[in-house]
């Protein structure tokens, strides 16, 4: 089972890259290849490409405004989703966990807005609930995630994989 991370966030290798990593460290605890894409490096076309391969994906984004990061939206909006004048439908019927990152707890709000848009336009099989990690889930350094939250991601990485082998 191969399981791919999107990481929408215009920066590479910062909290929500953590984040993405640590549900991903869970589905291969579970026996899950996993692959992590970081859009602040990866081309678009790479990443849905990537996404059609994909058996669960896991999407990652900074939150700004109650908003994912642009990077994710581009990404969405570039998708295709099955229409007549698109090729591919990478994402329908796959399962998809989501897990965004923010400053403080009033930018959870993106959470459901994104899962809707992957449940509603792209038809997705959704694990719930998604997370939203604000910056105290991670370490004063923020070098990771506290115990307490990495054990919450990996747990969700784990119920991905059992979602999608079901």
């Amino acid at each position: 089972m191969l399981v791919v991370g999107v990481v929408g966030s215009p920066h590479a290798g910062g909290r929500t890259r953590m984040a993405v990593d640590a549900v991903l460290a869970g589905a291969v605890a579970e026996g899950a290849e996993a692959r992590v894409h970081e859009l602040a490096d990866t081309a678009v076309p790479d990443v849905v490409a990537a996404m059609g391969e994909a058996d669960a994906v896991v999407f990652g984004s900074p939150t700004y405004r109650a908003d994912i990061a642009a990077q994710l939206k581009g990404l969405l909006d570039q998708t295709p989703r099955g229409a007549a004048y698109e090729s591919g439908d990478p994402l329908r019927g796959t399962v998809c966990a989501t897990v965004l990152t923010g400053a403080s707890d009033h930018h959870f709000l993106a959470v459901e807005k994104v899962r809707g848009i992957l449940g509603g336009f792209f038809g997705v099989q959704l694990l719930s609930p998604g997370l939203y990690l604000p910056s105290a889930a991670f370490t004063e350094d923020k070098s990771g995630l506290v115990d307490e939250t990495r054990q919450l991601a990996e747990l969700h990485g784990r119920a991905l994989v059992e979602l999608t082998a079901a």
